[in-house]
């Protein structure tokens, strides 16, 4: 489907797609409508019982008739059936359904459900291939179990606030991205569990933290805590708006033109930057050229002052494009309306324009052509995580609008009557072979799975470190050239975030190197990488010549813009694509447009958006025997995570433009970051209830004005409610305010620094969420744990990070085939270096 064409698309159960068959109970709300939204986008037949936010009104009648802005972002394509917990007919009809399913997702307060007679220990007796995933605020265990939470209380206590923001205003990121991270880990685990089910027969309980996830992946917050004495960095992480750890990326202002904001960065080649410099006139810079990277970072806040002067009188938009010409990573800021011109979007058909059940797609008219003629207009959506190579067969389904009526339960039963899970039995390979052997005491849903990681940096290592925590036998590939700081296994950053991984090296560039990959890759269930677009391809890795050495493996890309287009060389770092995507523009303050996020966000959010897709196609090659390519865009993804902005932006809604730490998809009042007497404090109000208590807690009888009652009117009344609770914080300290607020039934949490958190969280500790661990390199040190407790279970890592390159060659190229002696022949010769 071209971008911009009209798409209309019932809600009903899909035939298609990479989870086609896998049948999901969605009893959530706010905090997993995001997970869901994934398994329905890939497929899968997802009910809808729980109840969320409707979010902000449409202004197009058909469209807003079947909700708001949150509705059209995470509920389309799921079908809808009336069951209320709170009636013994809702707590049966609750029993039939997931005695049917493969997969529950819920968000119900912990001990619910168990309380009702309906937790997992119960149903899964009638369905022993259930999986049920419960995603609370803390865990279901814990001294904090039954606090409230929010997007924005997940934020502030998890740790992305440490970062975000300037000193003394705490920030949150745009776009619920405390959610969107449980989200992805969610239906990452509900796919793997749902895949380890189909050759065992067992299914599992996942208990989810948001706050313990949210924790685990923040770049370099406990790099540096944990590694005070190796790095010449702050022990505490402090909040210093766009400016990045390394200190080498940062929002600069240009004055020319149009005015606006760049991301600079000297990378990835500082001489390119310097020259370019040199040749416009920009004196005292020629000092730093030819400098190994490592050294101009001993000079860096000198190199970036520099760009900063010499970039101010610029025009924004000119100076990025000539970066990207001249090979330097910039990224201009982009607003909301610029993102939905992308040209490279509407190359790659990333937009979709949905229209509501009942609006006649007459002859597949475009939007503009609806417009002019005054029909009723769709809702634009950012139409796919990922692309596909098999997309319609086993890949990603188009997006749908939310159900306009609930379906009725016998008729969802009908639709579910086979049985769950077994009967649907493919060929699972590996798996099945893993199931009955080693780690019995510690089995893991991905046990038997081999992944080939060709990644780098962040990115991809995220994604593979938590397919490997989930039992993947991940190999990391690299080769010494190509190993410096990040990448290298003596660096404190490769530790974090290459643990449950073997080494083994192979330089590419030596003549047997492409028949020694090909000898692992026919071993490999996956193979991923984040390189630039054409890299593996230059190596004699591309997906057509891998495909026939090994049709059922998953070859996953994580390019920077995709592999066509006309940004399909565009250099891009997490900070750059932030600029880029919309998440800059929209994570700032009113006066501000220098802030955004504090660390690599959508690094993070791509590779988790990767770990997912690869399950989902790990999913579908059960069915259809064959892997495909997965196609990821991290720019993409950037933008598919702020999906909410692109609605508003279209569907007659108040455009969004950075508001500080407003929810731009609902607009809850209050919902703001408040100073405390030694801190600050998150405080969000989303239901009735909680606004009575609040107004009981604060006393203050100017919030006894009945117009506050309603969310529109403590909109229209912001600055008072703010006020009132402001003084009312400031009083206290930050701990204190939110354990009052949470005794009132408020959701509410400090600012956590990683000091707070190692230290002072009493949550993480009753949780055993940090581990002490004895490493060869680096002696003992402390680690996080996976976000959530596996059947109850809080898993330790099986490995930690290499202690040198190759650390594991003889076992990895065993198990390619090569014998002892080769293996030390080619270490000798450079093959394996």
């Amino acid at each position: 489907m071209a971008q911009g064409d009209v798409h209309q698309d019932p809600v009903r159960p899909a035939a298609d797609g990479a989870l086609a068959g896998l049948r999901v109970v969605d009893a959530t709300g706010d905090a997993g409508r995001f997970a869901t939204k994934l398994l329905t986008e890939f497929g899968a037949d997802v009910v809808r019982i729980g109840r969320g936010s409707p979010g902000l009104p449409l202004a197009e009648p058909a469209a807003a008739a079947l909700g708001g802005v949150a509705d059209w972002w995470y509920d389309g394509g799921k079908r809808r059936c009336a069951v209320d917990l709170g009636t013994d007919a809702g707590v049966e009809a609750y029993r039939r359904l997931v005695t049917a399913a493969d997969v529950v997702m819920e968000t119900e307060r912990p001990g619910r459900l168990a309380e009702l007679g309906i937790d997992y220990a119960e149903v899964s007796a009638a369905n022993p291939a259930l999986v049920q995933v419960s995603i609370t605020p803390f865990g279901r265990t814990g001294p904090r179990a039954d606090w409230l939470g929010s997007d924005l209380v997940a934020s502030a206590m998890g740790g992305m606030m440490a970062l975000t923001g300037l000193a003394d205003r705490p920030l949150n990121v745009w776009g619920r991205q405390a959610y969107n991270y449980a989200g992805f880990v969610a239906a990452t685990c509900a796919m793997a569990a749902a895949l380890s089910a189909r050759s065992t027969g067992r299914g599992a309980h996942l208990d989810l933290s948001v706050h313990e996830t949210v924790t685990g992946s923040i770049e370099n917050l406990f790099m540096q805590y944990f590694f005070d004495d190796l790095l010449p960095l702050p022990k505490v992480a402090p909040r210093q708006g766009a400016l990045h750890w390394l200190r080498a990326y940062d929002l600069a202002e240009c004055t020319g033109g149009d005015g606006g904001y760049v991301m600079i960065t000297p990378t990835p080649t500082p001489d390119l930057l310097l020259e370019w410099m040199i040749s416009t006139g920009a004196g005292d810079v020629e000092k730093w050229l030819g400098l190994e990277p490592g050294e101009l970072l001993l000079s860096v806040d000198e190199v970036m002052d520099a760009v900063r002067r010499w970039i101010h009188p610029q025009d924004a938009r000119e100076v990025w494009w000539e970066a990207q010409e001249r090979h330097v990573a910039f990224g201009g800021v982009l607003d909301i309306a610029e993102v939905c011109a992308n040209p490279q979007f509407a190359h790659r058909g990333f937009f979709a324009d949905v229209l509501p059940p009942g609006a006649a797609a007459a002859n597949g008219s475009r939007v503009s052509d609806r417009a002019a003629s005054g029909q009723p207009g769709p809702v634009r959506l950012p139409s796919r995580l990922v692309r596909w190579s098999d997309a319609g067969r086993s890949g990603t389904l188009s997006p749908r609008p939310p159900a306009s009526a609930d379906t009725p339960l016998d008729e969802v039963l009908a639709s579910w009557a086979a049985p769950p899970t077994e009967a649907r039995n493919g060929d699972t390979g590996s798996l099945a072979a893993a199931a009955s052997s080693g780690h019995d005491d510690d089995r893991r849903p991905l046990d038997g799975i081999r992944v080939a990681d060709f990644t780098w940096v962040l990115a991809g290592p995220s994604a593979t470190r938590l397919l490997g925590d989930l039992g993947a036998d991940v190999i990391r590939m690299q080769s010494e050239e190509h190993s410096t700081i990040v990448n290298s296994p003596d660096f404190p950053y490769y530790f974090v975030w290459n643990r449950s991984k073997r080494s083994a090296t192979l330089d590419m560039k030596h003549p047997d190197a492409l028949a020694a990959a090909r000898r692992l890759i026919e071993t490999c269930d996956v193979l991923i990488e984040n390189f630039s677009a054409g890299v593996l391809d230059s190596w004699g890795l591309d997906w057509e010549t891998v495909h026939e050495w090994n049709p059922r493996l998953v070859y996953v890309s994580m390019s920077g813009c995709g592999h066509d287009g006309p940004w399909r060389h565009v250099i891009s770092y997490a900070p750059t694509v932030h600029a880029v995507c919309g998440i800059t523009h929209l994570t700032n303050f009113a006066d501000r447009g220098d802030v955004g996020p504090g660390f690599s966000l959508n690094d993070h959010l791509a590779g988790f958006a990767a770990a997912t897709a690869t399950l989902g196609a790990l999913y579908a090659r059960e069915r259809t025997g064959e892997g495909q390519r997965i196609d990821m865009a991290q720019l993409e993804v950037g933008t598919y995570s702020i999906g909410p902005a692109i609605v508003r932006q279209s569907a007659g809604v108040a455009p969004p433009l950075p508001q500080g730490n407003r929810d731009g998809i609902a607009d809850h009042v209050p919902n703001e970051v408040y100073a405390a007497s030694d801190g600050f404090v998150a405080v969000t109000v989303t239901e009735a209830a909680q606004w009575l208590a609040l107004v009981g807690l604060l006393g203050d009888p100017r919030l006894d004005d009945p117009t506050l009652a309603t969310e529109r009117g403590r909109q229209d009344r912001r600055t008072l409610v703010d006020s009132v609770l402001g003084s009312w914080i400031a009083e206290r300290t930050a701990v204190s305010a939110a354990e009052e607020l949470q005794a009132a039934g408020i959701p509410a949490g400090p600012v956590q620094d990683s000091h707070q958190l190692v230290n002072d969280d009493p949550q993480h500790a009753a949780r055993g969420y940090w581990q002490p661990v004895d490493h060869a390199v680096f002696g003992e040190r402390t680690v996080d744990a996976f976000g959530g407790l596996w059947n109850g279970r809080r898993w330790e890592p099986r490995l930690l990070s290499p202690t040198y390159l190759g650390e594991h060659n003889f076992d990895v190229w065993a198990d390619a085939g090569y014998g002892a002696d080769e293996i030390a022949e080619g270490i000798g010769d450079g093959l394996f270096r």
